[in-house]
C-alpha cells in the first residue's frame, strides 16, 4: 500500500479585492509550482474569498489536517491584516489544538524598504503556533514588497526571490523527509536605492490621485 500523501496549506491573506494585483496571491501561486510533488497535496486558501463566501468550515478542515502551513500576507499597521486575524481567531475557537505536530511558516511583505518592520507580525504567527500546539519554523520578512510584482524579473530582485524559493524548499524537505530544523527568520529587500524607491512610491501615489480625479490636498483629508 502506498504511503498517504502529505498536506501543505498555503494561506494567501491579502485583503485586496483584485487578487491579480496581490503580492500574497502571486507568492502563493509561486509556492504551488515549487511544491509540486506526487507525494504532496498542496492547497491554497484565499482568506478574503473564504470569508466573503462563508467557506470557513472547509478551510478550517484543511488547516487542521495540514502537515505544514505557510501564512503569506502583507503588513497592515505593523501587523497582519484584520481579516487574517479574524480567520485565525475563528479557527482557534473551533479547533483549539492541533491533532499533529504541524509546521508553520510565514512570508510577510511590507511597503517599507526595511524588512525588519515585519518582526511583530512574525511574533504573532509564532504565538498562534504555540497556542494551537504547532511548531513555528520561521519564514521570510520582505521589505519593499510592492516591487515584487512590477520588477520580479529585475536583477536587484534576485536575493528576494532566492529567499522565498528557499523557504518553499525548506517546507518541502520538512514535510517529505521530516528533517530536523531550527527556527530561521530571514530579512530581505530588493537591492535598490532607497531614495529612488521613495521617488517611485510617491509617483505611484500621484498617479492614483489623478486616476481618482482628486488633488494633492485630498490625500491629507481625515474621514473622521
Amino acid at each position: 500500500m502506498s504511503e498517504q500523501r502529505k498536506n501543505i496549506v498555503l494561506v494567501s491573506a491579502s485583503p485586496k479585492a483584485d487578487q491579480d494585483w496581490a503580492v500574497s496571491s502571486f507568492l502563493a501561486k509561486r509556492g504551488e509550482q515549487l511544491l509540486k510533488d506526487d507525494a504532496l497535496n498542496v492547497e491554497t486558501i484565499c482568506v478574503r474569498s473564504t470569508l466573503l463566501h462563508h467557506k470557513t468550515e472547509q478551510a478550517f478542515e484543511a488547516f487542521q489536517r495540514a502537515d505544514a502551513i505557510v501564512l503569506i500576507f502583507p503588513l497592515y499597521i505593523f501587523c497582519m491584516p484584520a481579516m487574517l486575524t479574524r480567520f485565525l481567531q475563528d479557527f482557534v475557537a473551533q479547533y483549539p489544538s492541533a491533532v499533529q505536530d504541524a509546521a508553520v511558516y510565514a512570508i510577510v511583505n511590507c511597503g517599507f524598504p526595511e524588512p525588519e518592520i515585519n518582526q511583530e507580525a512574525m511574533r504573532v504567527v509564532e504565538r498562534f503556533s504555540q497556542q494551537t500546539g504547532r511548531v513555528f519554523f520561521g519564514g521570510v520578512m520582505i521589505g519593499g514588497g510592492g516591487m515584487l510584482l512590477g520588477a520580479q524579473g529585475a536583477p536587484f530582485m534576485r536575493p528576494v526571490f532566492e529567499r522565498i524559493d528557499d523557504l518553499f524548499a525548506r517546507v518541502k524537505r520538512k514535510v517529505l523527509l521530516k528533517q530536523h530544523e531550527e527556527k530561521q527568520i530571514f530579512a530581505v529587500a530588493p537591492r535598490f536605492p532607497k531614495k529612488l524607491y521613495f521617488v517611485a512610491g510617491n509617483y505611484g501615489w500621484k498617479s492614483m490621485i489623478r486616476k481618482n480625479k482628486l488633488n494633492a490636498q485630498d490625500v491629507y483629508r481625515k474621514p473622521y
